[in-house]
């Protein structure tokens, strides 16, 4: 019984810990320029947990990641964010340049488009996570490819971003502890198990 106190204790500290890490490299960055290599790393990490690899040093393993995806991760974002900001655009004139009789079907296409760009930024972290490539067009294959190749999937993960961003919204205590680090360790393991049926791991 103690053991398994023990274990449970040990278990919430390293995902605080790697929650808090998160925070600090985020900031580090100044929010904008950080965000992507600290996610970037935290996937880096719970890859490794995932792996088995429970007890590696976390600070100096998530600086090196933080530095190996800084330029390639913030790149990656740059390119996410304009893509977002066009959807963002094109939802804002649908009301204003088209027949109000089409507008739900435009609102349903745009809804479905942005889930798409969403699950396929959100595998991206894993993908990056996972393999090592020179271009970063191949992560973007790779992680939309993800989204069409197992769409089930990527719907369980869209679903359970929505229950994150309840959990954060109505338990932000919880959220500020652990928040990112068990998002992160769910997602990764959904797709390393994709990674596993391909051979790729």
């Amino acid at each position: 019984m103690g053991n398994f106190i023990f274990q449970i204790a040990e278990t919430v500290y390293r995902f605080v810990a790697l929650n808090i890490l998160w925070l600090l490299f985020f900031l580090a960055g100044l929010g904008l320029f950080g965000f992507m290599p600290a996610t970037f790393a935290l996937f880096r990490i719970v890859r490794e947990w995932i792996k088995g690899e429970k007890y590696i040093p976390l600070f100096s393993n998530f600086l090196k990641f933080y530095k190996e995806g800084f330029v390639t991760s913030n790149i990656l974002g740059v390119i996410f964010l304009i893509v977002f900001y066009i959807i963002y655009v094109n939802l804002s004139f649908v009301s204003y340049f088209y027949n109000e009789a089409i507008h739900l079907y435009l609102y349903l296409f745009i809804f479905g488009i942005t889930s798409i760009v969403l699950m396929t930024f959100i595998n991206l972290f894993a993908v990056m996570a996972h393999f090592e490539h020179k271009q970063i067009m191949h992560y973007l294959k790779l992680s939309a490819g993800l989204v069409f190749a197992k769409p089930m999937l990527a719907f369980v993960q869209l679903l359970w971003l929505f229950a994150y961003l309840l959990v954060a919204i109505n338990f932000p205590k919880i959220f500020l502890a652990v928040g990112i680090s068990v998002f992160a360790y769910l997602l990764m393991a959904i797709n390393y198990s994709v990674f596993e049926k391909y051979n790729a791991v």
